[in-house]
């Protein structure tokens, strides 16, 4: 029996120059196929907004790799979750740019407890799968 999907959305702070991102998103999109982990990345300049779905040991072990990251700080984890079905089967990785996005991702690290229904509304409007 497969492992239970999980997914996970998360925002955080970046530290990182655009050669790096471009790093970032080559290496995950080599390391989650192998994982069969799927997602979308959204960069602002200056912010992280990720979901990731996948079974729950493997998105455990992501997990564990980009909290250790020294590119971004501030990691928040607005959603986790079980999942009944994946919604980005499709991409390994997505990525979009969103600069003016910048000033709500720094709210949301910034603020406590973020409502699960709050981080679902945003979830679904950052990434359209």
């Amino acid at each position: 029996m497969p492992a239970p999907l999980r997914q996970t959305f998360y925002v955080s702070r970046s530290i990182a120059t655009p050669t790096q991102v471009e790093d970032i998103l080559a290496r995950a999109r080599a390391q989650n196929a192998t994982r069969q982990v799927t997602g979308a990345l959204l960069f602002t300049g200056g912010h992280f907004a990720q979901v990731l779905e996948g079974p729950a040991p493997a998105l455990a072990d992501t997990m564990s790799a980009i909290a250790a990251d020294g590119r971004h700080e501030a990691l928040k984890i607005l959603l986790d979750e079980a999942l009944p079905t994946r919604r980005f089967g499709a991409w390994s990785m997505a990525y979009a740019e969103a600069p003016g996005a910048d000033d709500l991702i720094a709210e949301l690290i910034a603020t406590g407890d973020v409502p699960a229904e709050r981080a679902e509304r945003l979830l679904g409007l950052m990434f359209k799968p």
